[in-house]
Order: C-alpha cells, then structure tokens, then sequence
C-alpha cells in the first residue's frame, strides 16, 4: 500500500511538473509570435537613467599632501548568457520540487530497506537519478540567483 502512494505521489509530481513545463513553453512561443512591433507598431523605449548630482567636498587643509585619484574602471557589461539565466524564474520552483521528492523518496526508500520484503527492482535507480536530478537543479538555480545579482538593475 504504501508503494502504491509513493509511486502515485511521484507520478502526480512528475506529471504536475511536466504540464508546468509545457504550459511555460506554451507562453515562451506565444511571446515570440505576439510581438510588441507586430500589434501595435510602437516598440517600449527603454528609460534613461538620471546621472547621479556631483557630491559636495569640504576643503581640505593645506598641509596635506595631495591624494593620487584611484583609477576609476567601469564593471564590464554581463554576457548574454549572463542575462539569459537572469531572465529564467522556473529553477527555483523546479529544484524545490525536486528536492522534495528526492527528500520523500529517500524516506521511504529507508522505510522499504527495514521491512522484510524487497523493494522493487527500480526503485533504488529511480532515488538516484532523483537525487542527481535534484544536485543538478539547485546547482541551475544558485547560478541563476549569481545571474540576477550580476545584472540587477543599479
């Protein structure tokens, strides 16, 4: 019985997760047909940004020596790849998800190793590929999180 619901659990998880995935990519191509230009012609500008008022310095005495100016280096622009993961806001869900279900799974998984039957054939393979599954979405999302902080808008 208790296979029955973890497997069930899993199986409505996977497909909630693939029907999520579907519907992103649904709204992802309909972005690219229902263009700005295409519909009404007029394409958003984009906003100038104010310069920053020059800072007010007190004098400085004069039995100091002058300081040298630091060299002033302007921060490179992000690569595009850089923007692109910044744009994407579905790794966090997806790793959550999908650390959950590995966390489940591993549990239940310790539950069917005590008991006197044998889990079966699959399921240990199934907890792996989770688990790796798992590492690989939170590694997708700490990199994304490195991207919005990279191109966060100063």
């Amino acid at each position: 019985m208790a296979y029955v619901l973890v497997m069930g659990g899993l199986a409505l998880s996977v497909s909630f997760t693939l029907g999520w995935m579907l519907w992103r990519a649904l709204r992802w191509a309909w972005s690219l047909v229902a263009r700005p230009s295409v519909r009404g012609g007029a394409t958003p500008r984009p906003r100038a940004r104010k310069a920053p008022a020059p800072r007010k310095t007190a004098a400085k005495p004069a039995s100091r020596p002058a300081a040298k100016p630091a060299a002033k280096t302007t921060p490179r622009e992000p690569w595009a790849l850089t923007h692109w993961l910044a744009d994407r806001h579905s790794a966090l869900p997806l790793a959550s998800l999908a650390l959950l279900l590995y966390g489940l799974t591993r549990v239940v998984e310790f539950g069917m190793t005590r008991r006197p039957l044998s889990p079966p054939a699959g399921y240990h393979t199934l907890v792996d590929v989770l688990g790796w599954a798992a590492a690989v979405l939170v590694t997708l999302t700490l990199m994304n999180l490195l991207a919005r902080w990279r191109c966060r808008k100063g």
